[in-house]
């Protein structure tokens, strides 16, 4: 398990939230589109990897405990 910060610029808001290393990228950004509402592309994932791809795990892709995710809800 790590722990993510979520941060929404919009509504001057940060969170955590803590979930499996082995969860794929798309996973991931599906669960946050969902709960959050935003569109797939709206999702910013701040990683120590320079090409990220969808299949990849978390862990893969360089996320790790207090690593930071940006979140675009504003308006199109």
């Amino acid at each position: 398990m790590i722990s993510i910060e979520l941060i929404i610029p919009d509504e001057d808001k940060r969170l955590c939230v803590r979930v499996g290393e082995d969860m794929t990228v798309k996973e991931f950004k599906c669960f946050l589109s969902r709960y959050y509402n935003v569109k797939y592309d709206r999702i910013l994932m701040l990683t120590s990897v320079n090409h990220v791809s969808d299949d990849m795990s978390l862990a893969e892709a360089g996320m790790y405990t207090g690593s930071g995710v940006i979140i675009d809800n504003g308006e199109d």
